[in-house]
C-alpha cells in the first residue's frame, strides 16, 4: 500500500501529521526540518565541542527568510505569528539547539524593536536583519539573578542621551550579536516604574563580553556583558524613559517563554530521534536481534514520545492563542499563565526524555555524540529565569488566587 506516494508495510501505523504539526504550517516545517538536516546538524558537534557560535547557521536561516519571522510582512518580516515562530524553533532544536537558542534570543529582540520602536528604528535595524544581522538580549544582572525583570543598572542622560553603565550576567550572543536591547533603569523617570531599553551595538566604546564554558548550548556565546560608559543617543532608546515593564510582560516574557520552551521540546525529540536510530540500527550477534526488539525498551521510547507529545500540544495550543490575542487586539500579557506551565513543562520533560535517550542507548549513548550533547544542552531549561521553582510558585498563587507577582 502507499500512503501520499511513500510505500509503507501493510500494518504499520502512521502518525497523523496534524498530531506533529497545527494545521498550515506544514511547509514550514518542512523547510526548517530541510536545513535543519542540511546545514544546522552537520555544524552542531563543531559548534558544541569546540565552542563555535554557530554564525552560518544563523546566517542560512536568515537566508531562507526566518530573520524576523514574527513581524507583519508589510513591514518586511515573514508574517508567521508566534505559531510559526514555534513550528520553527522547535523543529530547528532537534538539529542544533545552540543555533536555535541564538535565533530563539534574536527573535525577541526583533520582536521588542519592533513593538516598542519607531517606524524610523524599524528602518534602521529591520532591513540588516533580514540580510543576516543578528540581535541580542541583554537582561539579566548579577545582582538580581534570574529575576532578570528587575535591574539595578542606571542610564542617566547625558547630553542628547543617556550614559549607560551596567553588568549583565547571561547573555546569549555575547561578544557576536552586532546589537542589544539593553534592559536598565532611568533614575528620574516620571513613569509607574524606571524600566528603559537602550539599542548598543557590539562595536560601540565601552561593551566587552565574557562567553564562559558552559555544560550545554556550548556555541551559543553565552555570558557576562559589561558596558561602560557607553553613550546611547536619544533616537536609540525603545520607547520612553522607563515605564517598558509592559513590553516585558507583553513582548519580552511570551517570546522567550514560547521560544525556550519550542527549543526543550525540539531537544527532547531531537535525542529520543536518535535513540530510536541507534535501537534500531544496533544489532546484537549473539541473539540476531536489534535492540529494538526488546519490549522494555519500546515502551520507554513511548513513554518519552507521549511527554514530547504532551509538550508540544501545549506549545502549539498556548502558540494559538497569542496568535488570537495579537487577531483580537488584546494584551499578550493574557497568556503568562500558561506560557508559565508551558516552559515549566517543557524544561522538566527535555531532562527525563534525554536521560531516557540516553538509558535506551546504552554506552554508546553515555559517549560523546548527538544524545549526550543533547541531555547537556537540555538541563539548562530549568535553570533559565524565570526558574522552574518561580513559574511554579506564580502558577499556584494564581490557583489560589493571590497576586503572583509581589
Amino acid at each position: 500500500m502507499a500512503i501520499n506516494n511513500v510505500a509503507v508495510d501493510e500494518g504499520v501505523m502512521q502518525i497523523p501529521s496534524w498530531w506533529t504539526c497545527p494545521a498550515g504550517y506544514e511547509e514550514l516545517q518542512k523547510k526548517a526540518h530541510l536545513i535543519g538536516k542540511n546545514h544546522l546538524l552537520s555544524g552542531a558537534s563543531i559548534s558544541d565541542q569546540q565552542s563555535v557560535y554557530p554564525r552560518e547557521s544563523l546566517k542560512t536561516i536568515a537566508e531562507a527568510g526566518f530573520g524576523a519571522v514574527t513581524i507583519p510582512a508589510i513591514d518586511g518580516g515573514l508574517g508567521a505569528g508566534f505559531t510559526g515562530f514555534a513550528v520553527l524553533a522547535e523543529s530547528f532544536a532537534q538539529y542544533c539547539a545552540s543555533s536555535t537558542m541564538c535565533w530563539v534570543m534574536h527573535t525577541a529582540a526583533v520582536q521588542t524593536l519592533y513593538s516598542a520602536g519607531t517606524p524610523e528604528q524599524r528602518e534602521r535595524y529591520i532591513p540588516g536583519v533580514l540580510k543576516g544581522e543578528v540581535g541580542g538580549l541583554a537582561f539579566s544582572e548579577p545582582a538580581t539573578g534570574s529575576h532578570f525583570w528587575n535591574v539595578v543598572s542606571k542610564a542617566p542622560r547625558y547630553g542628547n542621551g543617556y550614559l549607560l553603565n551596567a553588568d549583565k550576567s547571561f547573555v546569549t550572543s555575547a561578544g557576536e550579536a552586532d546589537w542589544y536591547v539593553v534592559a536598565t533603569s532611568y533614575p528620574n523617570s516620571s513613569e509607574s516604574d524606571n524600566l528603559m531599553f537602550l539599542l548598543v551595538k557590539n562595536d560601540q566604546d565601552g561593551v566587552e563580553s565574557f562567553p564562559f564554558s558552559a555544560m550545554g548550548l556550548r556555541g551559543n556565546s553565552s555570558g557576562p556583558m559589561k558596558f561602560k560608559d557607553v553613550f546611547v543617543p536619544i533616537e536609540d532608546r525603545l520607547g520612553g524613559e522607563g515605564g517598558m515593564n509592559y513590553y516585558n510582560d507583553n513582548t519580552i516574557d511570551p517570546l522567550f517563554l514560547l521560544g525556550t520552551a519550542s527549543c526543550w521540546t525540539g531537544i527532547a525529540q531531537g535525542a529520543l530521534n536518535a535513540a530510536i536510530d541507534s535501537a534500531k540500527k544496533k544489532v546484537h550477534a549473539d541473539t540476531g536481534k536489534n535492540v529494538a526488539s526488546y519490549q522494555v525498551i519500546r515502551h520507554e521510547l513511548a513513554k518519552a514520545q507521549i511527554l514530547v507529545d504532551s509538550s508540544r500540544s501545549l506549545l502549539y495550543r498556548t502558540a494559538a492563542g497569542m496568535d488570537e490575542c495579537i487577531k483580537n487586539g488584546l494584551p499578550l500579557s493574557e497568556c503568562l499563565y500558561p506560557l508559565w506551565q508551558l516552559k515549566t513543562h517543557a524544561a522538566d520533560i527535555v531532562i527525563q526524555v534525554t536521560n531516557q535517550a540516553l538509558q535506551v542507548s546504552g554506552g554508546r549513548g553515555y559517549l560523546t555524540g548527538q544524545v549526550e550533547k543533547f541531555l547537556r544542552d537540555g538541563r539548562a531549561g530549568a535553570l533559565m529565569g524565570p526558574t522552574n521553582e518561580i513559574l511554579r510558585e506564580w502558577i499556584g498563587r494564581t490557583l489560589i488566587e493571590v497576586p503572583w507577582f509581589e
